[in-house]
């Protein structure tokens, strides 16, 4: 049952992309979307809480991608001609994606996820170069050699682990779970499973765009087209980080766990700083956005390694939120540049007049932490939850670097808002596609305000005492 359904949205795609008319096509992928999305809820009960929530998060935004896609189709360059770039192997892509980060959060194993997550960086290679040009290939090779490099690292840390696993007498067929690695911890304790647990944190960490190892993400995400941009910052990043929850599963019962929180606490860290000065550079819109996806990856490394319930609540809360926030402003951007014709900084004025554009600086201020959206409140737990664990200079280094994020945003949003636009739009588009982008901005906008009231619903209980059970302890 699981099986099939990590591979229909992929077979799915592939039939809808068969009839001749347009208006089929986009019919077929809509209601393939919606069937994958209540099949998704309907098996949740077979599988863990965590591969629950991440399932559910996933499909209902890949969803509303696919819905916004079908509206307003990223068009390619002028004479780019690859066959990815035409919409049936577009949407074919699109589902194999779909199914890959499906199969990565329903495994089992670490064999499983290694190969959901291997399948995604293949599909979204080709997502990447979709527009053409020179830049936009380079973005597409420089992100498969850095992800390919970093899963190959978090393979051999899989082997070497299984490896230290055997040797301690667990049998074969229980080497990559997880599950029962994490019971047998103790006897763990050796040279080659702690070399394997960290060689898995530093492949999963490039994957989730950490630094030092980032340097595809700022391009990938700013070269892709805007739903493939939302897909990799709201989706693809939170994938790793679920893998990386379960490398840390195993190696909080370890005695490598101080090293591992160590290390993941000092690439988030850098990340949180890195990403928040450099957002304050940047002159282009999506170069902006993919930084602060940086810097919203070094908040979730940090809290995760607090290694504490309040710290995983803060981690899982905050990647909910950021799925949500950081969709809704690349797909804005989206409509955005579908009528300015650009993503330039200091040509987006007067935005607050069109749909897209209030959308993109309401996210924009979202995404900067402002009260009280649900950022600004997983950020205050974040902050809380360094304070109570002691951790006082790292409190106050995180404070300095999200005030820097938030100017950075701030600033955009204030100067796009002002003003009318000195360039005319591109094209107009057709009513039934503004509307439908219009509905989805509106979607996902309500969604990811409605996270700002999480804490007081009773799936809050939930997810902590789901937390607590992710920590030794706890």
């Amino acid at each position: 049952m699981i099986t099939m359904l990590t591979l229909f949205p992929l077979l799915s795609f592939g039939i809808a992309g068969i009839p001749r008319r347009r208006a089929i096509r986009i019919a077929l992928r809509i209601a393939f979307s919606i069937g994958t999305v209540l099949a998704t809820f309907a098996i949740a009960s077979r599988v863990d809480a965590l591969s629950a929530i991440f399932s559910s998060l996933l499909s209902i935004v890949m969803a509303l991608v696919v819905f916004f896609s079908s509206g307003l189709f990223p068009e390619p360059a002028r004479g780019h001609r690859a066959p990815w770039s035409r919409p049936p192997a577009f949407f074919l892509l699109v589902g194999a994606f779909w199914s890959a980060m499906l199969v990565a959060v329903t495994a089992t194993t670490f064999v499983g996820l290694w190969a959901g997550i291997t399948a995604t960086t293949l599909a979204t290679t080709f997502l990447v170069a979709h527009l053409g040009g020179r830049t936009a290939l380079e973005a597409a090779w420089k992100y498969l050699m850095l992800c390919s490099f970093g899963i190959a690292v978090a393979l051999i840390g899989a082997f070497m682990l299984a490896r230290a696993a055997g040797d301690f007498g667990i049998v074969a067929g229980d080497r990559f779970s997880w599950s029962v690695l994490a019971l047998h911890g103790a006897q763990l304790n050796s040279p080659l499973a702690r070399t394997g647990l960290l060689l898995m944190l530093v492949g999963f960490a490039t994957k989730a765009g950490l630094v030092p190892i980032h340097a595809w993400l700022p391009d990938a995400h700013a070269k892709a087209p805007a739903p493939v941009s939302a897909m990799l910052s709201g989706l693809l990043v939170s994938c790793a980080f679920y893998a990386l929850i379960r490398v840390a599963s195993v190696a909080l019962h370890t005695d490598a766990a101080l090293l591992f929180e160590q290390l993941l606490r000092g690439a988030g860290a850098l990340s949180l700083l890195l990403g928040a000065a450099l957002m304050l550079a940047q002159r282009d819109i999506k170069r902006l956005l993919s930084y602060s996806t940086i810097e919203h990856a070094g908040i979730v490394a940090i809290a995760l390694s607090l290694a504490t319930p309040l710290g995983y609540f803060v981690a899982l809360y905050h990647l909910l939120d950021h799925a949500l926030v950081k969709s809704l402003a690349f797909l804005s951007v989206g409509v955005v540049q579908h009528e300015h014709g650009t993503t330039s900084m200091g040509h987006l004025r007067g935005l607050r007049r069109g749909a897209g554009g209030r959308a993109l600086i309401f996210a924009s201020i979202g995404l900067g932490g402002l009260p009280s959206g649900g950022l600004f409140i997983s950020e205050l737990l974040f902050m809380f939850a360094l304070v109570s664990g002691g951790h006082y200079w790292l409190a106050l280094f995180a404070a300095i670097a999200l005030l820097l994020g938030f100017a950075a945003l701030l600033r955009f949003a204030l100067e796009s808002a002002a003003g009318s636009s000195p360039t005319a739009p591109e094209s107009i588009a057709p009513r039934a596609i503004v509307g439908m982008t219009t509905v989805v901005l509106w979607c996902v906008g309500v969604g990811s305000l409605a996270f700002a009231f999480f804490p007081f619903f009773p799936q809050a209980a939930r997810l902590l005492e789901l937390s607590r059970t992710l920590v030794p302890g706890g």
